[in-house]
């Protein structure tokens, strides 16, 4: 995933998302691109969305990938 930081945050900002059936704070966001490498069409970032000890949001990446993804 070096090199990936552009498309990680914009698959963020502008992806699909759905929530994680067993874990509500996780959140799998997703988008397809044209120019990964390796044959992989699409990069799936999740998050961890969660309060800190003080109340105040503790949102973070805990991982990001890239798949390849057959088209519909």
């Amino acid at each position: 995933m070096s090199g990936c930081d552009n498309h990680v945050i914009e698959t963020v900002q502008r992806g699909g998302r759905f929530q994680d059936s067993i874990r509500p704070d996780i959140f799998l966001y997703y988008r397809d691109f044209e120019d990964l490498l390796s044959g992989n069409t699409t990069i799936v970032v999740v998050i961890r969305f969660g309060f800190a000890p003080d109340g105040s949001e503790n949102n973070f990446i805990v991982t990001a990938y890239a798949i390849c993804r057959q088209r519909r």
